[in-house]
């Protein structure tokens, strides 16, 4: 079971996958709006401190895979931002085009969970022990309410 940073990670894949589909659900283009400027800061914020607090620790690891997920992990994140960039500035939000995007988005965001719910946290776990998870849990927590707090 997930404990300390890996349980918050979980519940942040739980929460920003059910607003997806929420945004999928609706061609409303103003409840697409607002679900997506709330799915748009809760995700900006999880990437941001996850890379802040896990990914820094593990790009240090003297394990190569450690290594190369975190790597990867910091890549994904980019790729996902920047198609959030481009679909904030969409005016249309109800159309096919946004759709598309929406869809593609969903699919980067399914990857990057399950690569980093299988690999991701059994490198974070083979590097933490269990009062290590903790602190970052901690720090994580702290960073990403900074950063929503500032979105």
């Amino acid at each position: 079971m997930a404990e300390g940073i890996l349980e918050d990670l979980h519940q942040d894949h739980e929460e920003v996958t059910g607003l997806l589909d929420q945004l999928l659900k609706t061609d409303d283009g103003q409840e697409r709006s607002a679900l997506f400027k709330e799915m748009m800061s809760n995700l900006l914020a999880h990437a941001h401190a996850e890379q802040n607090v896990l990914y820094r620790k593990l790009e240090k690891s003297q394990n190569e895979k450690a290594r190369k997920f975190a790597l990867e992990g910091d890549n994904e994140h980019q790729i996902v931002e920047q198609q959030l960039q481009q679909m904030a500035r969409a005016r249309n939000k109800a159309g096919e085009q946004w759709t598309a995007q929406l869809t593609v988005l969903k699919e980067l965001v399914s990857h990057h969970i399950k690569e980093e719910e299988s690999t991701g946290f059994s490198v974070t776990r083979s590097e933490f022990e269990r009062d290590q998870l903790e602190k970052l849990a901690e720090q994580f927590r702290r960073q990403k309410e900074k950063l929503l707090a500032e979105s």
